[in-house]
């Protein structure tokens, strides 16, 4: 299912149903910066001298992360 949330939406989501987990798709250094509170960091871009490239690895990492099915935010 699709969904689109604001950001209020989303924090009241992820208080409302604790089966979410959030994945911020920022790169690293953005993450590090701020993100929400418990918040699973997987980039989707990473920075390289040639500029963003796409995370060859995300799908995986994702799957490593969560093995079940799993209710997620990303943002």
């Amino acid at each position: 299912m699709h969904q689109t949330q604001n950001p209020t939406g989303v924090k009241e989501l992820l208080e409302r149903d604790p089966e979410y987990v959030y994945v911020d798709v920022r790169t690293v250094e953005e993450f590090e910066q701020g993100h929400v509170p418990g918040s699973y960091n997987i980039p989707i871009l990473f920075k390289t001298a040639f500029g963003m490239q796409p995370n060859a690895e995300f799908l995986s990492a994702l799957t490593r992360r969560f093995p079940k099915p799993q209710k997620i935010v990303f943002g």
